[in-house]
């Protein structure tokens, strides 16, 4: 609980007066820099949390920021679920692979590649209603 509310907050910071992009780029910098300045922490959140930790307004709060990204590109309902697991499961990957070392045998740096991850994310959530179109063409 302590680790989510200190990240909700360093989110709702980042993201406050944003919006799409540039709101997406504070969301995932907050990520970025927690996991960093805070390593413990962020490790804690690696994990499945207890139903006490659910309960929290922490978790509430990371729920409300999260949201706050995407309502910017007009992702609501269900969508929003998807949306959410997708954005956190490609920054927690992204992030912990990179705390492990895993990206240090390449090049180019992953400095480089945090970018690409941001402007990928940033396509699908822009062109998040047109995916069912793409998928009906992909069938033919």
């Amino acid at each position: 609980a302590l680790a989510l509310g200190e990240l909700a907050a360093n989110i709702g910071d980042a993201i406050a007066g944003r919006s799409k992009k540039d709101a997406l780029v504070g969301f995932a910098a907050a990520h970025r820099e927690y996991s960093t300045d805070h390593p413990g922490r962020w490790a804690s959140l690696q994990r499945r949390a207890g139903q006490a930790a659910v309960d929290t307004d922490a978790a509430r709060r990371i729920v409300q920021v999260t949201d706050a990204v995407l309502i910017g590109y007009d992702i609501a309902g269900p969508d929003r679920t998807h949306a959410t697991r997708i954005i956190g499961s490609a920054l927690s990957g992204f992030l912990n692979l990179e705390r492990s070392g895993s990206f240090a045998h390449s090049l180019p740096p992953a400095e480089q590649s945090w970018p690409e991850l941001i402007d990928a994310l940033d396509f699908l959530l822009t062109h998040w209603h047109n995916r069912g179109t793409a998928r009906q063409k992909a069938t033919r």
